[in-house]
């Protein structure tokens, strides 16, 4: 019962736009991914301009994540997680800078932050860009694999 007064409660409530900024704020991080992928060599400065200009350096910062916003939250987290996933296969050599990027930015499945239902949602987001980067570079899984238990809690090859 208390689940459904929540979720009326974010229902009937006018939006909080603080909530909301940090939707906003974890999703304006995805572009960082395709760009390290373009340009390893200018990852700090990349890196450094992200956290200057989207306000925040680690997921912990974005902390308390309200139940209101967790769908849109692990929505655009997920989308992220994708963008990364892309660039691994892009850029293999760059996965180890690139998976830690999305665990300062994204969180890792087991950070207090990332809910099960934040993770659930970005789960979902996530499998397109997954599978397209499974589908390019096949043997790039491990990489990917790497990632999707770090950000995820999913072990790819696990049957």
């Amino acid at each position: 019962m208390t689940g459904f007064l929540l979720f009326s409660s974010c229902e009937e409530s006018e939006p909080d736009f603080d909530e909301l900024y940090k939707v906003d704020r974890i999703a304006s991080v995805q572009m960082l991914f395709e760009s390290i992928s373009r340009n390893p060599e200018a990852a700090d400065n990349l890196i450094r301009t992200a956290e200057n200009i989207a306000g925040y350096s680690k997921i912990s910062d974005l902390a308390p994540i309200g139940e209101c916003i967790s769908r849109e939250f692990g929505y655009a987290r997920g989308d992220c997680i994708a963008a990364c996933a892309e660039a691994i296969v892009r850029q293999p050599e760059f996965s180890e800078t690139l998976i830690e990027v999305a665990e300062k930015f994204l969180g890792t499945s087991e950070d207090p932050e990332i809910t099960s239902d934040i993770n659930d949602y970005s789960r979902v987001r996530a499998l397109p860009g997954i599978l397209e980067s499974i589908a390019r570079q096949p043997e790039e899984l491990n990489k990917i694999n790497q990632m999707s238990l770090a950000l995820l809690g999913v072990d790819l090859t696990e049957e």
